[in-house]
Parts: C-alpha cells; structure tokens; sequence
C-alpha cells in the first residue's frame, strides 16, 4: 500500500465518510473542498434501517454510535388512511438529523487529520493537477459531472409526480404513512422520527393532483425557498394526524426526483461516488446510505492500492462492486415510486390490503418472509398466510404429459385445443412490431372454435420502466377491445429474475387498476411470493409453472428457475448468477422515506464486470390483508373484455 493524495469535492455524509477512512486506513493525504459554509444543508432526517447500521458500524463504529447517540430508534411500521391505522413491529431503525451527522462526521475526519475546506469553490481539472486522485462527491446537481460530461455520460430522467420535504415539531412514534384525499386528488406522506421532539414529513402528490392544485414549480425559485403555499396546504390535509403540532420549512417546495444513472463512474483519476454518478427515488433507496457505502468500498479499494498498481484498474474495481447493487435498488426505487406516482392504483384498497400493498412494493417480499418478522400478522383482520390453502392450476403448454384438465394451457401457433380440456386456454405475445396483431387474430380463431372457453393472453413483463410497463398497458387494452378475452396471465420471462418480478409486479398493478383480471404466473417454489400478490390486490389468481415461455409459446423453453433462497432480511428471491458475475454484500432497502425491511445479495462473492446484481432490494416488512381472499385458482370471467379495459370476473 502506498499514499495516496486525494481531493474530495463536496463536504456530504459521503465525501466525509470517504476523508474519514482513507485516514485511517493508510493515512493517505486528504483535502475536502466544500463551496457552502459549515453546517449549511437542507432537509431534516436521515433514516437507516438495523442492517444498513450493522455494515456501516464494521467500517466505523464510532459513526454509528454518534447517530445512535444524537437521533431516534423504533421499530413499528403504521399505515393510516380513513381514519383507520393498521401497525406491525419488529422492524429496526434508527434516524438522525441530516446536521448533527454532518457534523459527527466533520468532527471525526477532522480528528483523523483530514483537511476540510468550506466556502471554498474547487475546479477537478485543476486539482488533477496536484492530487493523485479527484472525488467527485457533490451530489445530484454535480457541477463536476457536469463539466466532464461526455465521459461520465449519465442521464437524467424526472421521476413522475412532486414531494416536498417538511419537519414537523413532534417525534412521531413509527415509520408512519399516511394517505388521505385533497379537493384536488390523493396525498401521501412518509413521516419518521429523528431526535426527541422532531420527525421528518414528506409529502407527495401524483402529477394530476399537483397540476389541479396550481402549485409553484419548485426548481424556479431560489435554494433556501419554501412554498408557504404548500405548507399550508399539507397542515390542512394531514390535520388530524399532526394533532396541532407544526410543519417546518428549510427549502421546502415542490420538485420532481431526478433519476440519475452514469454510463462510467470514473475517467482517468476522476471518480464520482453517491448521488454524484447515481440516485434512487428516496421512498426506497436511501441517497445517504448509498454514498456512505460507496465511501466504505472507494475508500477499501484506494488502501489497498499499492505502488506501481494500475490506478484505473482499482477505480473499475470499485465501480464493478458498487454498480450492481446500486442498480438494484433504482430497479426496486422505480417500482416503490410508483405508489406515490400512480395513488390511483390503490385508492380503493382498505387500510390492511395497502399496508401488504405497500411494503411488498418492488415486487420481492413473500407473506412467509413478512410473518417471520411479526408472527402477530397471521392474527390481524383474516389473518396474513404464506400459501393458499387449495393447490393451485399449473400453467402448462399443450401436450405437456402432466397436463390436467384444469390446467391453464398455452396453445402453439395453429394448434387445436384438446379434446376434454375444460381449464382456461391461453395465445402468448410474441416478439416483434406485430405481436399483438398476431394474438389477437388466433384468439379470434379460438373464440370461434370454442365460443364458451375462458381464454387469456400470455404476457411477459417488459423492462422495469414506467414508459415500456405503459405500452404493454396499452398494447393489452387495445387488443382487448378488438379480440375480446377473459384474462391477462403474467409470466416469468427472460429478465434476470429479480428484475422480472419487479417489472411483472408493476404491470400486474396497471393492468389490474384498468380493470383486467390478472393471473400471476410463478415458479412453484415462489408460490408465497405469488400468492402475496394476490392478497395485495395486484393479481386475481396464482399460477405456477416449471418453465419460462419463449416466444412463440411452442413449448417450455428451458427448465424451472433457480432455487429460492432467502437472506439474512428473509427477502426472498432467486440466487443468480451470470458466469463469475456475482452480487456482493447486503443491498440495503431502508430509503430516507421509511422503507421497512433489506434485501440480501445472493452469496458472498463480489461482483466481476458490470454484472447486475443476483437479486434487487426488497422490501421486507409488515403486512396485512383483511377482507375476502381472493381465489387462488383463475375465476370464470362473466363476459368478454370491453374496450375500456378486460372485464373482472
């Protein structure tokens, strides 16, 4: 190992995780340069969930007692909405207030002999000049980024919807959400503790509400504004829930989240870390927590490098560790996103189906995981269950030797239904432009053949964004009303499979609010996840099957799926992994908004290349369902699908 003189530009929890470390490990040569004063930030609390402690307490635990010391610790989750609350404890977390851990971290690399500059502008180009290596560590509007453009080449897309972030003089008692109704639409919030008298509360509004409302686009006005507007807006709102206690504003407005994305985390000497090169929508991923973690693996890889080692090499190596489980969470971020994006999708849900709905969000978590971390839900309202009671059908291709009657079979191109064959009959989209067209016209020729047959489409899942999720929507819809079909059976695909359920658990829940009856189709060892699907309200029925579907549906394309596995979250999922591409350590899924629970990373090996990671962040946490199970078999439809959208049945 040999000195390594570094500049850090931005004086975060990231960039000063990162001086703090690269002291202590080898004593390299550290300077800070931050353009605003000491002490100056935005925002009010910070969140970690037990797990992300665990692994930040292991690089520095005198980190984690001053957050412990200074901020608040719970563990209960609450949904509140109608009047109603439904809560499950048993979840771990800690907050702090965003200055008090600026501070505890200045004070610390301060102690271990770093140089912190503040009010102190700094250009990369010219400290490249005179250090080894340059952090870009600025966060999301990274003027460093910015000026090296071209070689990080990231993208920025705006998440749907606004929030703005309040505090609020009382220290509420869980991670509580809240959701109510506005003269102008839905509202949610996510509010947390984080010191004795001090909670977090941030609020957020679909783009139809914010449009209605005529608010002020909180980019156009200066940092440090807040919309008094707003505020007001949101005591009223959320009255009975602050019980007279009082928002409070520091920069508080309406803004879109920016979901960022680079191409490269490094050039030459220069790398970025935390929001910088990445975010995730904070109802998830936490932006603290993955700046801390990459300043944990930046800071290993820079002690590890030795004289004469290819800097680049070690900067790659970095990036190949971090890359992967960051992309994780922004996979499992869009999909928690979308609760606060889409409130439609989940008005109609009672209080105990949102909380299941809710904390089972990206598309990962199973009841059996949510019952291993509070037995007491399989007493509340109905009672949560891992499986269903009665088996379920299989979804099987015609002539497949174990077919049974009842089974959903998926018919090739130009096959003749069998004869007794009384489950439902299903046409797979294909690929290409006309894949739709081609379905549609062979579930007409099915309709003709067996006029009383239930018949449905096989989907499988598109990639994870909200613009590919709504052409399938809509692709569906449009067949609907020209080749009318009973159902909509959502398949695992050819994704890597945690990217799968997240996308399949996405459109099961567009599909599901345009009124279509869904099937979700799982491995037979995913049968918990599945069937939580179903009680979330996502899904009508659950399907298995031993095989993913090509194309052309001709068949079972290969055989089952990996084996389930579950970390030390209980997050289940597939453990994947691509040649010597493996995920390493704990994706953590505890985002600044209060999102319960963590995923682990299948295995312990470290990620090789740009591999993705072996399974993306769940979110583990309570749940409920209270009211009528739906069935876990596909249900006769009463008619066929109308233009508007798939009759449910």
């Amino acid at each position: 190992m040999s000195a390594v003189r570094v500049a850090c530009i931005g004086a975060g929890p990231g960039g000063l995780m990162l001086a703090l470390l690269l002291r202590r490990l080898g004593g390299h040569e550290v300077d800070v340069f931050e353009r605003s004063p000491a002490g100056a930030t935005y925002g009010f609390g910070v969140v970690f969930s037990r797990l992300s402690l665990a692994r930040l307490r292991r690089a520095a635990p005198d980190v984690v007692a001053a957050l412990l010391d200074r901020g608040a610790r719970w563990d209960d989750v609450e949904v509140r909405r109608d009047g109603e609350r439904i809560r499950s404890s048993g979840h771990g977390f800690a907050a702090v207030e965003r200055r008090a851990l600026l501070t505890a971290l200045h004070e610390l690399a301060e102690q271990a002999g770093a140089r912190l500059h503040f009010g102190t502008e700094a250009d990369a180009s010219e400290l490249l000049s005179r250090y080894d290596v340059v952090v870009a560590a600025d966060g999301s509007g990274s003027r460093t980024r910015a000026a090296y453009a071209d070689r990080f080449g990231a993208t920025v897309v705006p998440a749907g919807g606004r929030y703005a972030w309040f505090g609020v003089d009382r220290a509420f008692d869980a991670m509580t959400f809240l959701f109510a109704d506005s003269a102008y639409g839905p509202v949610g919030a996510h509010v947390y503790p984080y010191g004795p008298d001090r909670s977090t509360f941030l609020v957020e509004l679909g783009e139809r509400t914010w449009e209605r409302a005529g608010f002020i686009e909180g980019h156009t006005r200066p940092p440090g504004w807040t919309d008094g507007r707003a505020m007001e807006f949101c005591a009223e709102v959320f009255a009975d829930d602050l019980r007279g206690a009082r928002l409070l504003g520091n920069g508080s407005r309406w803004l879109t989240f920016p979901h960022l994305s680079s191409s490269a985390w490094s050039t030459g000497r220069l790398v970025g870390l935390g929001d910088a090169v990445h975010t995730a929508h904070f109802s998830v991923g936490s932006g603290t927590t993955m700046a801390l973690e990459d300043a944990v693996e930046l800071a290993r890889r820079l002690a590890d490098h030795g004289e004469g080692d290819d800097l680049g090499a070690t900067l790659a190596a970095y990036e190949a560790v971090r890359r992967p489980i960051v992309e994780s969470v922004q996979q499992a971020a869009w999909a928690s996103l979308r609760m606060w994006s889409h409130p439609e999708e989940h008005r109609a849900l009672d209080p105990a189906t949102l909380m299941l709905r809710l904390l089972t969000r990206t598309g990962q978590s199973a009841a059996s995981v949510l019952l291993q971390l509070d037995p007491q839900l399989a007493k509340i309202g109905d009672g949560v269950t891992a499986l269903p009671e009665s088996p379920v059908p299989a979804l099987v291709a015609s002539g497949a030797p174990a077919a049974a009657p009842d089974d959903a079979l998926v018919l090739a191109p130009g096959e003749p239904v069998p004869t007794g064959h009384e489950g439902p009959l299903l046409v797979a989209v294909g690929d290409g432009d006309d894949a739709f067209t081609v379905a549609g016209e062979r579930l007409r020729a099915l309709r003709a053949e067996r006029p009383g047959a239930e018949t449905g489409l096989l989907v499988r899942a598109p990639e994870p964004t909200e613009e590919a999720v709504a052409r399938t929507v809509g692709s569906v819809a449009g067949l609907a009303a020209a080749a009318p079909f009973d159902l909509v059976a959502l398949a695992p695909g050819e994704q890597w499979p945690a990217v799968d359920r997240t996308a399949r658990s996405a459109l099961a829940e567009r599909l599901t609010a345009t009124g279509a009856r869904v099937a979700y189709v799982c491995r037979p060892g995913e049968l918990s996840l599945g069937w939580t699907h179903v009680r979330s309200g996502r899904a009508d029925a659950v399907w298995t099957t031993e095989a993913a579907w090509p194309a052309d549906a001709a068949g079972p394309a290969r055989a089952a799926g990996p084996a389930e596995v579950a970390g030390s979250s209980g997050a289940v999922g597939s453990a994947d992994a691509a040649g010597s591409a493996q995920a390493a350590g704990t994706v953590e899924v505890a985002g600044s908004s209060g999102a319960v629970g963590s995923a682990d990373a299948a295995g312990s090996a470290k990620a090789v290349g740009s591999a993705r990671a072996a399974r993306s962040a769940d979110v583990a946490g309570p749940a409920e369902a209270t009211g009528p199970v739906r069935a876990a078999g596909p249900a006769r439809a009463t008619g066929p699908a109308s233009a508007a959208g798939i009759v449910r049945g």
